[in-house]
């Protein structure tokens, strides 16, 4: 009888930490950079003096900083399902603007006029769906590539109108008198893959990095009178972050 008592609570110290070594879910928390740049331009037309005048934005949208929540939960030893959270900075450019406008006077006689605007805004977030499958390395550094669709979520700042106004009594000149801005949010559906590292310097806490690339395309109504009528701004991009590791 002490013998099997012996070998029971062996077992039940053994297996303790066998369990606790195989945990069944797991969350993560990243900090990173998202990277990707475009290059977008508005370009519109609208009636003046019997012609027709016409004006061009050209908006540069750049990389920001980003922070990303994921997790998921095991289904065999080696394959997971999980999501992320991704939610980039919100991004502020300057914009110029160019017109050209007819003369009065003068038929096919162009004028040039230029102005600007600060501070439109450009943000972005992102839901990832993940299938993950787990690469051990060590018993404490672990590998797992993952996959799956994304959702988008984009809001930005685009120039709706621009009024001009004669400068001087001669009709030599013009300038832009107005710039009319709006916001406008649109939705996308895409899709996200990469690679995630961990290293487990405690049982349930540890840190790692991530490389993910995700992508999708959002259309956003363009101001009046111009061609096309909707302007196509890419979200997502190349992510790289690193965080802390978490397993329950």
């Amino acid at each position: 009888m002490r013998s099997i008592f012996t070998a029971l609570a062996a077992i039940t110290l053994f297996a303790a930490p066998a369990a606790a070594q195989d945990p069944k879910a797991f969350a993560n928390v990243n900090f990173g950079f998202q990277g990707l740049k475009q290059d977008v331009t508005q370009t519109a037309e609208f009636p003046l003096y019997d012609e027709t005048a016409t004006w061009t934005a050209p908006h540069a949208v750049k990389g920001t900083p980003t922070i990303d929540f994921g997790g998921g939960y095991h289904l065999r030893r080696n394959f997971s399902v999980g999501a992320a959270y991704t939610v980039r900075s919100k991004h502020q450019r300057d914009v110029a603007v160019l017109a050209s406008v007819p003369s009065p006077i003068f038929t096919d006689t162009l004028r040039t006029a230029s102005g600007g605007v600060t501070g439109l805004e450009h943000s972005e977030q992102a839901v990832h769906l993940q299938a993950l499958w787990h690469v051990p390395v060590t018993v404490e550094f672990d590998v797992t590539l993952f996959a799956g669709p994304t959702f988008f979520r984009v809001k930005d700042e685009l120039i709706d109108a621009v009024s001009v106004t004669e400068a001087g009594g001669d009709f030599s000149s013009v300038n832009v008198q107005d710039i009319g801005t709006s916001s406008q949010s649109h939705s996308a559906v895409g899709f996200n893959l990469g690679v995630d590292t961990r290293y487990m310097f405690m049982r349930a806490v540890g840190l790692g990095a991530m490389l993910r690339y995700s992508r999708g395309s959002v259309d956003l109504d363009n101001a009046p009178g111009t061609t096309p009528s909707q302007l196509s701004i890419d979200a997502g991009g190349l992510e790289i972050g690193a965080g802390l590791r978490f397993r329950f």
